[in-house]
């Protein structure tokens, strides 16, 4: 009973009655509400705009305070009293309140009861929108890799049990998967399915820098011409990739409508770049000599998927440095498309 003995709420009888405050402008009376008997308790104050005003609201907490006493002898028993001002100490160097303490934890009920498992929120979130294919794939991609969170409500999720599920992961996998882990978690606190979102509390792992790897001009023209010599499909990715700066996302979606030879230029449309904003982009004579030969009036400029595009792109390295043995040159600077 000792805790009892050590806090008293009511020990002493509060002060109600308003005074004179510059604080709002329009309101100059005020009444302050001692946490002790704030109904959330924490420290309150009221305006007011007339004394009259105030002073009927210092009546209201004086009956309201009156009407607690009677009423709570009445409603709790002895050891609930003890709990409840255990409870109250003990959450007083958080600065918290029991009546907060006891909405975050209803709330936290009810979204488990609306909660659903992680793999159908994968599936909810995979349906929602309108997405870009890559999305889409790195969406289901992500859904197969946790296999160890099927089953579990995503309300119960922590960052332990996420951090888990990623440990034999490659840093940029997991900083990927982190990323859309994150907009899962999100869509759920929209539908009520989890309160929180973990991976906010997650860090991304520190990726090495890596030097960024410049061509010549010869060397420009050795990949192209190969690319014209035994794989002409890629050689209008090449070409808007070297010249025009494209991004391979934005390479991977750009139609041939979207290229104008005669006026020299390229209009990338807001919805294939990165940044959802349109821009022009001029084509030099030498992107347009490679360019003509594979014109078309539509259609897409790289009519393939990602993974086709990859494989693609391999042979012609493989072919590359093949022809460079042949020739006797060194073999091992290999085709890679630097993204811009």
């Amino acid at each position: 009973m000792g805790s009892i003995g050590q806090y008293e709420p009511m020990a002493r009888k509060p002060s109600l009655s308003p005074s004179r405050s510059n604080l709002a402008k329009n309101r100059p009376w005020k009444v302050e509400l001692p946490a002790r008997i704030a109904p959330d308790g924490k420290r309150q104050r009221f305006f007011f705009e007339t004394k009259q005003g105030a002073s009927n609201f210092c009546e209201g907490q004086r009956t309201r305070l009156a009407n607690f006493g009677v009423k709570g002898s009445l409603i709790l028993a002895p050891s609930q009293q003890e709990q409840a001002a255990n409870a109250i100490a003990a959450l007083e160097p958080y600065g918290v309140s029991l009546n907060e303490l006891v909405q975050d934890w209803i709330t936290r009920q009810r979204a488990a009861k609306a909660s659903v498992s992680f793999e159908k929120a994968m599936d909810a979130f995979l349906d929602y929108g309108t997405r870009s294919a890559s999305y889409t794939r790195s969406i289901r991609q992500t859904r197969n890799r946790l296999e160890t969170l099927h089953g579990k409500l995503l309300n119960t999720l922590t960052p332990a049990d996420l951090t888990l599920a990623m440990d034999a992961m490659p840093g940029s996998v997991r900083n990927f998967t982190i990323r859309i882990l994150g907009g899962l978690f999100n869509f759920g606190i929209k539908r009520g399915h989890c309160a929180v979102n973990p991976c906010k509390r997650l860090d991304l792992a520190r990726r090495e820098a890596m030097e960024i790897e410049l061509y010549t001009p010869a060397e420009v023209a050795e990949i192209l011409a190969t690319a014209a010599k035994h794989k002409g499909e890629l050689v209008p990715f090449l070409a808007v990739s070297f010249f025009c700066g494209l991004r391979r996302s934005e390479a991977l979606r750009l139609d041939w409508s979207a290229i104008d030879l005669h006026e020299n230029f390229v209009k990338l449309p807001a919805a294939i770049t990165k940044t959802r904003q349109g821009r022009h982009i001029e084509i030099s004579e030498n992107c347009k000599a490679w360019l003509a030969p594979y014109v078309q009036e539509e259609g897409r400029v790289t009519p393939f998927t990602p993974d086709v595009l990859r494989k693609r792109e391999r042979e012609l390295r493989e072919i590359r440095d093949k022809e460079r043995e042949l020739h006797g040159e060194d073999a091992t600077r290999t085709i890679k498309h630097a993204e811009v």
